[in-house]
């Protein structure tokens, strides 16, 4: 949940990019960082291991505005893709504000987004949290292959309801990416707005 920093003025918001393996947080955030003007940003950190890779970083939104006087402050966190580092997972969701889920486009994949959004439901659960009580954007990344899934086939799998945002993406070109962060930043400051 966010954090309030009296001495800056700033409310601090956690959004974590969660989804399969290779299916786009890391590039997203790569391309988000890349884009951000010095000093709008803090350093980018990578927590690696052999196998294992997360990255977060902090930035003030250059146009998300101001909650009750106070400055906002988004931080990105990425989890590994890999489900043997699930601990990682679980801990990098505590606290969360709002939550792009990155599902992949490319076939042969559904069962991994699939996979994913349950392996984050239950992670959720551990700390009393539902989806459906978060801010969620889902993002439909690798729409550049030339046999990319359609998006409503992902959907169907992985937000079958249809309750969550919709943003097409092609992460390495930035295609998609700062509309998937604009949303959910907005979504984010909407939900404070209602409880403030």
């Amino acid at each position: 949940m966010s954090t309030i920093n009296f001495a800056n003025r700033e409310i601090n918001f956690k959004i974590v990019y969660y989804g399969p393996g290779l299916s786009g947080k890391t590039t997203n955030l790569k391309w988000i960082y890349g884009k951000i003007p010095e000093g709008r940003k803090g350093e980018m950190v990578s927590l690696a291991t052999e196998d294992e890779r997360t990255l977060f970083f902090d930035f003030l939104p250059l146009d998300l505005g101001e909650v009750k006087g106070f400055k906002t402050r988004f931080h990105l966190y990425t989890i590994p893709g890999q489900v043997f580092y699930n601990a990682s997972r679980k801990l990098i969701l505590r606290g969360v504000d709002g939550i792009v889920f990155v599902a992949d486009s490319a076939p042969g994949r559904l069962r991994a987004n699939a996979e994913s959004m349950r392996n984050m439901r239950e992670n959720l659960a551990e700390y009393g949290l539902k989806v459906e009580d978060l801010p969620v954007v889902l993002q439909v990344n690798k729409r550049d292959l030339p046999d990319a899934l359609p998006v409503e086939m992902v959907q169907a799998v992985v937000d079958p309801e249809g309750k969550f945002p919709v943003f097409e993406a092609v992460a390495t070109e930035g295609k998609g990416v700062f509309e998937t962060l604009r949303e959910v930043g907005r979504l984010i400051l909407a939900r404070v707005g209602h409880t403030a």
